[in-house]
């Protein structure tokens, strides 16, 4: 009865460590004769770094095997059932791979050191600041789909002084709920502007942003709404949050460079800029 078995996994390159540490103990803890292989490939290719693992069992009993998927598994690695060890030797000889088998736990340093040509991410980002790009309190602009082409132009005059902003168009990606990342575009915002046109109070979903601002508003929470109101809307139209707060009324000269010198000021002292 045939005994012999392999299992290839896919790891990640930059982060290897959680993966190494299971692979140290499945070598102390399951001997010669049980795991008879552990063979690392390793692509330093900048453009596709791979982190592969070969392992090849003999005669193991069979909770080492559900010991190696479980512990395998929980640290991110993947089960690879349409690669076979013998494809992988195949393009190790074509150069895509670094190779090297790792005999026990002791020799793994020596080992990672011989085939992987960069450090994985915690090293990196211990050294050199990583992490997405953007403001953690962008200033939300809260508008009509009619009134895009005056919130775009103001855009690059807020971006000009140093104010990020959370912007629909921008910040939303293709395939993605729009009303959860509307919503949290809503929480994760530091200031938010309301363009007040009759397209804005005609709006539904403008209507949700402006009462989501106000429940963080009467919440407590630190933010500051600010309100940009177009010649076509009175006074007395407003809703009464708006009324209640100071707000820049904008005359038949619809100009976002003259909203940008009104607001920016405002917005660099709540930010402290």
């Amino acid at each position: 009865m045939l005994s012999h078995r392999d299992f290839i996994w896919q790891c990640d390159y930059g982060d290897r460590q959680p993966v190494v540490e299971v692979l140290e103990e499945l070598l102390d803890t399951q001997n010669e004769n049980q795991l008879g292989m552990c063979t690392l490939f390793v692509n330093n290719n900048i453009y596709q770094l791979e982190f592969f693992i070969v392992l090849g069992y003999e005669v193991p009993e069979q909770s080492q095997i559900e010991v190696m998927k479980d512990k395998l598994t929980s640290v991110g690695a993947r089960l690879r059932t349409d690669i076979t060890f013998r494809q992988m030797i195949e393009l190790m000889l074509r150069k895509r791979f670094d190779s090297i088998e790792v005999p026990n736990s002791d020799e793994m340093e020596n080992c990672l050191r011989t085939v992987f040509q960069f450090h994985d991410r915690k090293f990196v980002a211990s050294r050199i600041p990583m992490g997405p790009l953007g403001s953690d309190l962008p200033i939300f602009l809260s508008h009509s789909s009619k009134d895009k082409p005056f919130v775009e132009e103001l855009i690059p005059y807020l971006n000009r002084h140093g104010l990020a902003v959370w912007y629909d168009k921008i910040n939303i990606s293709y395939g993605e709920s729009i009303v959860k990342a509307v919503m949290n575009g809503v929480d994760d915002s530091g200031a938010v502007i309301f363009f007040i046109t009759k397209n804005f109070l005609a709006s539904k979903w403008c209507e949700e942003e402006m009462e989501s601002f106000l429940s963080r508003v009467s919440e407590g929470d630190k933010i500051l709404p600010i309100s940009v109101v177009f010649p076509d809307v009175e006074h007395k139209d407003l809703p009464r949050f708006i009324r209640n707060k100071k707000y820049l009324r904008l005359d038949k000269e619809l100009l976002p460079s003259l909203v940008a010198s009104e607001l920016i000021p405002a917005f660099r002292e709540f930010f402290k800029l």
